[in-house]
């Protein structure tokens, strides 16, 4: 199953723990995880087109579109305040 993974950032630095969640084009919930302490993150989804949003509580919030056609996909996620 290919994976989305990836590196959270706030204010140019890596956002440890932030939370990463996976959604279908129509914005359902389909999984999430928190970052690791690089703010790094790994999520698995089937190929399609998928949303990202991350938050750290306190720190911002994004939404990243994603497409998954064959393999892995690596995306930079720069959390907005």
């Amino acid at each position: 199953m290919p994976r989305v993974t990836g590196s959270v950032f706030s204010r140019g630095n890596v956002a440890a723990n932030a939370y990463v969640q996976l959604r279908n084009k129509e914005g359902d919930f389909c999984g999430e995880v928190h970052a690791d302490n690089d703010g790094r993150f790994v999520l698995y989804a089937v190929p399609g087109r998928w949303q990202l949003v991350s938050w750290l509580p306190g720190d911002g919030f994004a939404k990243q579109d994603v497409e998954i056609v064959v393999g892995d996909v690596d995306v930079r996620v720069p959390l907005a305040g």
